[in-house]
């Protein structure tokens, strides 16, 4: 399949997978559309379109998948309405190995594995956000980390400042290092919560700046070829072009540009 997939994770639920995914696919397709506008002869014009691993708590589409394309100022796809772009959806907001089981509906990593390669055949990128965290189990013997690295996806991997977040991050490198999956990009989620979390934790701005700083200078000594972007923050509005940071424009571009160098070396 090559690398024109890319797998987004974070360092734990309910970080920003969804928005960084999204907002990724909004400045691939910028990237696209100011190259036609432009009249580029030759120029590494991408399609791109999200995918979904597995989605627990809702019905028919999934939510991430209707998310994704809002932000991204499209409407719902054909692959959407096909089940391509997320192969299993479940009621029950929880692991997707006890959604699943509870549905008495076994994941099938094959039928994840297939519904990808459709999409490579249809588009030249595609952004496959994870359930939860690196280690959320998809059936009772089977990770989604471990599925990753039998894909040998390059990663994404989300974070944000909130307190807890160095930990979580470094954690999720170490498992990452162990299977020998490569961290393509940190995405640093700077949104942060309107209201206190379970742990009644409140955004506090020391601790946002000085996990920057951290993580920045970690993964500059131990992952210096990973690129750092900051998500900046997300507005009400969809296909806001103000959601798009100047680091994630850059990034879009230097993905664009890999892809590229990669498809004329086959």
């Amino acid at each position: 399949m090559g690398v024109s997939v890319f797998f987004i994770s974070g360092i734990d639920t309910d970080i920003g997978k969804t928005y960084a995914t999204a907002i990724l696919a909004q400045a691939l397709l910028q990237q696209t559309q100011q190259a036609s506008s432009n009249n580029v002869a030759n120029s590494d014009s991408k399609s791109v379109i999200t995918q979904k691993l597995v989605q627990t708590g809702c019905e028919d589409i999934a939510e991430d998948i209707i998310t994704h394309r809002a932000m991204m100022g499209i409407p719902l796809q054909e692959v959407d309405y096909q089940g391509l772009t997320c192969p299993y959806v479940f009621k029950k907001p929880a692991s997707p190995h006890l959604s699943s089981a509870l549905e008495d509906r076994l994941i099938e990593p094959e039928v994840i594995t297939q519904a990808t390669e459709q999409l490579t055949d249809s588009y030249d990128i595609v952004l496959l956000e994870g359930a939860g965290g690196l280690m959320v189990p998809l059936t009772e013997s089977l990770l989604t980390i471990d599925y990753i690295a039998s894909q040998h996806y390059p990663l994404i991997l989300v974070t944000s400042g909130r307190l807890g977040s160095i930990s979580h991050t470094l954690l999720s490198l170490e498992a990452l290092a162990k299977r020998e999956i490569p961290l393509h990009a940190v995405i640093y989620n700077q949104w942060q919560p309107n209201k206190y979390l379970a742990s009644a934790y409140e955004p506090d701005s020391d601790i946002i700046d000085d996990t920057q700083t951290y993580l920045q200078s970690y993964l500059k000594q131990h992952h210096p070829q990973t690129y750092w972007i900051n998500l900046a923050y997300v507005s009400d509005s969809t296909n806001d072009s103000l959601n798009v940071s100047p680091s994630m424009t850059k990034y879009a571009a230097r993905l664009i540009a890999e892809i590229a160098d990669t498809q004329q070396l086959k």
